[in-house]
């Protein structure tokens, strides 16, 4: 049985693997897989596929091997497409990004009638991450009355916290506004549109045999649909923030559709999803699945990785990836190395690292931002506030705390090799300017 499937599910897949940076890609991958990696990688430059292929078992069950058509869980993505449809209602002035929750919620509590969509959309309302697990069944009502009735962590615009919450509740306007579920409102305003086939939860009745197996500590977790769910998608923990499955080459169009009009017409609205000049790594996990789509404008490469094993998740690859891809941060390649430092200096230059690290370890978005502003290079060929941010909560998310166990003096800055929460090691490349006020210039991690 287990041969027929796989077969049948192969003939239908065409695995790309073009030129020398195919090929070199392809062979870093194959060792990853070799090492423990499973999962698929699409890689475009110039609009033309370099590299769409799998790597090691979707299903191990059944012997399901990763192709370019499987079928991936793509995690906090979805904020995407939500964010998308509140823009879309937006410019159809059906509502403003300035409008409270006291308009469409008249129930809601004094202190979070006023929070405003824009708030909820940049992570700045103050709801927590999450009320409840993923796989708790809970109606919208009841999750409403939940999310009104939780303390604020900070009051609204005042701080930045990341949350799956405020995004859960944006679905429900959008529902109300819609009068769709949300599964049919995203599959006719973004799946339509962009010429996504292969997406949603419900509404694309996949074949179980297409879909990604997660797996942790050699366990099968299953699928997404292995979870419970209501008859119109997804219960509310996950509905508008997570859950959804699509395909590397779906996923690819969703992100091409908003450098046109076909989504949003407005290229400030387009610029909300995805920065049109500085690079973007936007990741979405259950920390077992990961999904992550990086754009890099200035060299013309978008990249789709996924991954299903938990002990080797995409991001340690995507980095090995972007260094083949010649996409590390200027100025960063060529530098000397010098001696080993049992510390870093306490002035200078290395008063900038030792700044980035505290700031780091804090998991705090606000602080990060401030580093960021006080001690970051900016301007043309820099990432923007937003990207620095999205960059630091896929770090932190993925390491933790570091801790420091060697420095490693160069011309142009620091190697800083740590340790993260979970025992892994790191090396972090600092470029810092040499006058004062020592700025950080450019910034690589290694795992």
């Amino acid at each position: 049985m287990a041969v027929s499937i796989t077969t049948a599910l192969s003939a239908q897949d065409s695995v790309v693997v073009r030129g020398s940076e195919g090929a070199r890609l392809d062979s870093l991958l194959q060792a990853a897989a070799a090492d423990g990696f499973s999962g698929l990688a699409l890689v475009s430059r110039g609009g033309e596929t370099v590299l769409l292929k799998g790597y090691g078992l979707a299903n191990r069950a059944i012997g399901i091997p990763f192709g370019p058509r499987t079928v991936v869980q793509i995690g906090s993505n979805v904020k995407d497409f939500t964010k998308t449809i509140v823009l879309q209602l937006a410019a159809e002035g059906r509502l403003t990004l300035d409008d409270s929750l006291g308009r469409f919620f008249p129930e809601a509590p004094a202190d979070k009638r006023g929070i405003t969509l824009r708030q909820l959309l940049n992570h700045r309302a103050g709801f927590p991450q999450r009320i409840g697990p993923d796989s708790e069944v809970i109606g919208q009502g009841p999750y409403l009355a939940r999310a009104f009735a939780q303390p604020l962590a900070f009051r609204p615009g005042s701080g930045e916290q990341y949350s799956n919450t405020g995004y859960s509740i944006l679905a429900a306007i959008i529902q109300q506004l819609t009068r769709q579920s949300f599964d049919e409102a995203v599959n006719a305003r973004v799946f339509q549109p962009a010429g996504m086939r292969e997406t949603g939860y419900l509404l694309a009745h996949f074949d179980p045999r297409r879909l990604a197996h997660g797996y942790r500590e050699g366990q099968d977790r299953g699928t997404m649909l292995d979870m419970p769910h209501a008859a119109d998608g997804l219960w509310w923990n996950l509905r508008g923030n997570g859950g959804m499955l699509s395909t590397a080459g779906d996923m690819l169009r969703f992100y091409r559709a908003l450098s046109g009009i076909a989504l949003l017409a407005s290229p400030a609205a387009r610029a909300q999803v995805l920065s049109p000049d500085g690079a973007d790594v936007l990741a979405g996990s259950d920390l077992t699945c990961f999904f992550m789509f990086g754009s890099f404008p200035r060299e013309n490469v978008q990249i789709v990785l996924a991954s299903n094993v938990a002990e080797s998740p995409a991001p340690r690859v995507l980095r090995s990836m972007i260094r083949v891809l010649g996409l590390e941060p200027d100025g960063d390649q060529n530098a000397s190395q010098g001696p080993s430092l049992s510390a870093l200096p306490a002035t200078g230059p290395g008063a900038t690292v030792t700044a980035y690290l505290a700031a780091f370890n804090t998991g705090d978005t606000t602080v990060m931002q401030r580093f960021f502003a006080e001690h970051a290079a900016s301007g043309p060929g820099t990432p923007p506030m937003a990207t620095r941010l999205s960059r630091y909560r896929t770090m932190f998310g993925d390491l933790g705390r570091l801790t420091v166990i060697r420095v490693r003096q160069r011309d142009d800055g620091f190697d800083v090799e740590v340790t993260s929460a979970q025992g892994d090691s790191a090396t972090f490349t600092f470029v810092i300017a040499d006058v004062e006020p020592f700025l950080m210039q450019g910034l690589r991690v290694e795992r």
